[in-house]
């Protein structure tokens, strides 16, 4: 499992229905399992979740008998371990942020009473935010065929067009091969096409219908020198992947820029160009 210190404010969060977590966790985590922890707080809300629940911040400080502070590490514990999510944006923000104020307060004097006076101060705050609850087990028992079809589907949603360097950035626990076997059942019965949509890739392409007409219009609209500026840990960073040039770091502190379309290698020309762009919308 992935250290506490591996998490931070640029760590991927992912969004979805509960009812379709079991196949997703199949889908990344294969046949593996998540470590359990030890003695602990950790140990005592994983106990605690799986007797009652999802609970508020606030019911597991009262459930457990644990100070707040100590809630907060074990749910960080259990969420680095992939046991346990939040239900909410602001339960993850609170929980990185308490995380933070505590290794600010390390070794100062009153750092301990701080702590104390603080916990207590955003108790109930934090138990406003959104409950946690335990991550459903992966379903292992899903027919792999149906388990590549629905990732496929999940895929062509995201994409619009699905070929092998797209997953660059995946990680998954299917094949690319499991994939395209689906993928051609999908176009075998018209529901999606296959054919070379993207130039300069090999191997088989697969898009939806909208995907496709899409493209032919994008292609046909003028160049109007319009900029769009994306963090390095956005997904749509696929410099170096879909585009020539060097690959661009997934951090936050990173940009990416590309103008119409195109990646910007010049951070001072996206700049420049940036207030005409700015002034032609």
């Amino acid at each position: 499992p992935p250290s506490r210190s591996a998490l931070t404010r640029t760590t991927p969060i992912t969004l979805a229905l509960r009812e379709e977590l079991p196949w997703l966790l199949s889908a990344t985590r294969g046949d593996t399992h998540p470590s359990l922890p030890g003695e602990g707080p950790a140990r005592d809300l994983l106990e605690c979740l799986k007797q009652r629940g999802a609970l508020f911040h606030s019911e597991l400080v009262a459930a457990t008998g644990r100070l707040p502070i100590q809630v907060e590490e074990g749910l960080w514990d259990l969420v680095a371990r992939g046991l346990a999510a939040a239900d909410g944006f602001q339960s993850l923000r609170s929980l990185l942020g308490a995380r933070e104020r505590s290794a600010r307060d390390r070794g100062r004097p009153s750092a301990r009473r701080r702590l104390r006076r603080g916990a207590r101060g955003r108790r109930g705050r934090i138990g406003a935010e959104g409950r946690w609850t335990l991550l459903p087990p992966a379903d292992t028992q899903m027919d792999r065929d149906d388990l590549a079809q629905a990732l496929a589907e999940q895929l062509l949603a995201r994409w619009g067009v699905v070929f092998r360097d797209v997953l660059a950035r995946e990680n998954l626990a299917v094949s690319w091969r499991e994939i395209l076997y689906a993928l051609r059942r999908m176009e075998a019965r018209g529901s999606i096409r296959g054919g070379r949509f993207v130039t300069g890739f090999a191997g088989e392409q697969y898009a939806l219908p909208g995907a496709v007409e899409a493209l032919r219009r994008t292609r046909k609209l003028p160049r109007t020198g319009e900029l769009v500026r994306l963090s390095g840990a956005d997904p749509l960073n696929l410099v170096g992947i879909l585009t020539p040039g060097p690959r661009v770091p997934a951090l936050r502190a990173e940009q990416v820029v590309y103008r119409d379309g195109a990646p910007v290698r010049a951070a001072g020309e996206a700049r420049a160009a940036a207030p005409s762009a700015r002034r032609s919308r």
